[in-house]
C-alpha cells in the first residue's frame, strides 16, 4: 500500500478545506437568472469579456454553475456553463476523498497520480472550452 508523504498529507487536506470553502459560499449565493454574474455578489467586478468584447468569456457562469448544483439544480448548473458543473461535481467528490485519504495516510478509492490529475485537467479544459464554442459562439 503507498503511504501518502506528509507534506501531499498536509496539501490535500488545505486543498479540502479550500474546495469546502467554496461550495460553502456556492451554496449561500443566489443564482443569478441571467446565467452568469452571480460572482458579483461577493462584491466582484463584472466580467470583462461581455462588458467590453460584447461575448461571454469561457468562464462566464462558472460561479452561477455552482450555485445551481450546490442549491440542488443539477440541470441548470450543468446548462448554464459544464465545465463549472464538472468542476463544481469533481469538488464534491475530492473533500471527502482527499480528507479522509489525509487522515489515514494512504490513499482511499484510487491513487491520485501526475497522470490521472493531467487526465483530468486536459479533460476539463476541453469540455470548458467546446461547451463555450458550442454555446457561446456557434448558438
Amino acid at each position: 500500500m503507498y503511504k501518502i508523504p506528509w507534506l501531499l498529507r498536509m496539501a490535500l487536506a488545505v486543498t479540502a478545506l479550500v474546495m469546502t470553502s467554496l461550495l460553502v459560499t456556492a451554496a449561500v449565493l443566489d443564482p443569478s437568472p441571467a446565467g452568469m454574474g452571480t460572482h458579483e455578489q461577493l462584491g466582484l467586478n463584472p466580467c470583462y469579456f461581455p462588458e467590453k468584447l460584447g461575448i461571454p468569456c469561457p468562464a462566464c457562469g462558472m460561479t452561477t454553475s455552482w450555485a445551481h448544483l450546490m442549491n440542488g439544480n443539477v440541470r441548470a448548473s450543468a446548462e448554464v456553463n459544464l465545465g463549472g458543473f464538472l468542476l463544481a461535481a469533481t469538488s464534491l467528490f475530492c473533500v471527502p476523498w482527499f480528507i479522509v485519504s489525509a487522515i489515514k495516510g494512504h490513499w482511499i478509492f484510487l491513487r491520485m497520480t501526475d497522470g490521472r490529475v493531467l487526465v483530468f485537467l486536459v479533460s476539463w479544459l476541453l469540455v470548458t472550452m467546446a461547451d463555450w464554442v458550442i454555446r457561446r459562439l456557434l448558438l
